[in-house]
């Protein structure tokens, strides 16, 4: 099993994967109970949530501060450009106003690798949103996500309540609009979440939490995937921009009465029929991931390190690839192609063994790779990848 799925099995667990994305993926909401306490705290703390919030001048939004659905002003917290002031955040904290602390996935390595093994996986956007809430107290009303979400409750715990599902799988234009949408009636269910447990809730499931005597801590790891609706709005895009005939004006008239409704029919499946054959020819599954890819870049730790012992790379240097970097390769007519953290890098096609062992392997040597290339040329590919933050030396080798 590879760190990934790895990662993966250790979200869910007791739960199985097969039994969560057969029975729940979806579909309806789950909730795990562990007598595990401390089973995220590799994963966050309070401390962590202190360095960021004392220390790296965070601004908002990245920061919103909520209490009970009212977002306090941010004017009331930030000084000039939007940084947050840590001591006034702090006092809204101990006056009963809840901590949304949005994508700090960005800020805490530990967050990075946790949402890169779930991208990679789930083959999903990934975000991790953290709410750190005082006792007694509520940040949101009832509402709805439009986007799966992983409830990790890393300290304290949150009473929550569930409510009829109004409108399955809304997509991301469908939010929750309190004044549209009428307030729901009594909850479906109701439980308490517990340090170590874990809540899944699918884009659409109505819900609510409030902590309890204590603070609560907990991360909302955000699934955004991709829809077929996506992927057949990319389709229609990309054949656009192959057949001309899709980008032919609709017809001089069709909006008057007079037009005739076969005509209309005819010309419709006309046009579909090209699309259609050019999506099952090339489907845009690339697109969607390099997407995947983009999105979920590492918090790169070592940088400096890695780049001071680039020379000391020798055949008997042992390596790896970065555990949280999430790559495709890709051979074209021209060569490989590795995209990585929103770029392209072009490498000669003879390299593709040695890229594709290099993807495929854990720790390895430099000169275990496959003779594609020379020695010398083994150990400029391992340099190369560690300067683009994809490889990591592990030592240095005699």
């Amino acid at each position: 099993m590879d760190d990934a799925s790895a990662t993966y099995e250790w979200l869910l667990r007791p739960l199985s994967p097969d039994e969560f994305e057969r029975c729940y993926y979806q579909e309806r909401f789950c909730v795990v109970h562990r007598d595990a306490p401390g089973y995220y705290g590799d994963l966050l703390s309070v401390g962590d949530l202190d360095r960021v919030l004392g220390t790296h001048g965070i601004r908002h939004p990245d920061l919103q501060i909520v209490r009970f659905e009212e977002e306090i002003p941010a004017s009331e917290y930030t000084s000039g450009e939007e940084v947050v002031d840590p001591l006034r955040a702090a006092k809204l904290f101990a006056e009963g106003a809840t901590l949304v602390f949005s994508h700090l996935h960005a800020r805490v390595p530990a967050l990075a690798r946790f949402c890169s093994a779930l991208s990679q996986v789930l083959s999903s956007k990934m975000q991790a949103n953290i709410y750190f809430t005082p006792p007694n107290a509520q940040g949101f009303k009832p509402h709805w996500d439009t986007h799966d979400v992983f409830v990790l409750q890393v300290s304290g715990s949150k009473r929550w309540m569930i409510y009829e599902t109004r409108f399955r799988l809304p997509l991301r234009g469908q939010k929750f609009d309190p004044k549209k949408d009428p307030a729901p009636s009594a909850p479906i269910d109701e439980f308490e979440l517990r340090a170590g447990d874990l809540l899944y809730i699918p884009r659409g499931v109505m819900h609510a939490a409030r902590s309890t005597a204590e603070p609560s801590l907990h991360v909302t790891a955000g699934l955004m995937a991709f829809t077929w609706a996506d992927f057949f709005l990319q389709g229609v895009a990309e054949a656009a921009l192959a057949d001309e005939s899709l980008r032919e004006n609709l017809p001089l008239g069709f909006a008057r009465a007079g037009f005739a409704a076969p005509e209309r029919a005819r010309l419709v499946r006309e046009k579909a029929a090209r699309f259609v054959d050019r999506l099952a020819s090339e489907p845009p599954f690339p697109f969607f991931s390099t997407e995947v890819v983009s999105f979920n870049r590492p918090c790169l730790e070592n940088l400096l390190g890695q780049m001071a012992q680039l020379e000391r790379i020798t055949l008997a240097t042992t390596v790896r690839r970065r555990p949280d970097a999430v790559w495709d390769l890709r051979e074209t007519d021209a060569g490989c192609v590795v995209r990585c953290f929103g770029k392209e890098i072009q490498l000669p096609g003879f390299l593709s063994p040695a890229l594709r062992f290099a993807v495929d392997g854990a720790e390895f040597s430099v000169g275990d790779m496959p003779d594609c290339v020379d020695g010398p040329g083994k150990v400029t590919l391992v340099r190369r990848l560690v300067k683009e933050g994809l490889f990591e030396c592990l030592e240095s080798g005699t």
